[in-house]
């Protein structure tokens, strides 16, 4: 009976024209997703908001920037992680005039990303995003540089995975 039962649904699909349905799911996909090829990332090198993936995401490290030459904490930086679109960028708030605040990410297992944004006092801004799907380590690194002299007041890197 169940032999019969597929004959008859095999006839029926023959019937219908539908020959071509009967072949393999593979051979109309499309090929796997190279997460090491940036161009098949969706939002690599996008901005979080303008694409949607700030709902959702999280902060999941914060550092205060820490200016050497004065002992005192000038800035913040934070990683933050979106699960939706599997992607990290840092945000980064500067809080005292005559100095610029940077911040950089980059993939750690292959350099990929290199992503910045820079501040003034009473900015705030966000690099762009970098895939990073799940335990992609990623490189933060900070920089405080004063306006007037250029030089370098405050610094700090971390992995994060």
């Amino acid at each position: 009976m169940w032999n019969r039962a597929i004959a008859m649904a095999g006839a029926a699909l023959l019937a219908a024209g539908g020959f071509g349905l009967a072949l393999p799911a593979a051979a109309n996909a499309a090929p796997p997703t190279d997460p090491s090829d940036l161009n098949q990332q969706p939002f690599q090198s996008t901005d979080p908001i303008e694409t949607g993936c700030d709902i959702g995401a999280y902060v999941m490290k914060s550092w205060d920037m820490h200016n050497a030459v004065y002992n005192e904490v000038q800035g913040l930086a934070q990683l933050v992680y979106s699960p939706t679109c599997e992607t990290n960028w840092v945000n980064v708030y500067g809080f005292t005039p005559g100095n610029t605040y940077d911040v950089f990410i980059s993939r750690s297992s292959d350099n990929i990303g290199g992503l910045a944004a820079s501040v003034n006092a009473g900015g705030a801004a966000d690099t762009l995003q970098t895939y990073a799907p799940g335990n992609t380590c990623v490189e933060v690194k900070w920089e405080i540089q004063n306006t007037t002299t250029a030089i370098t007041e405050g610094l700090g890197s971390s992995m994060m995975c």
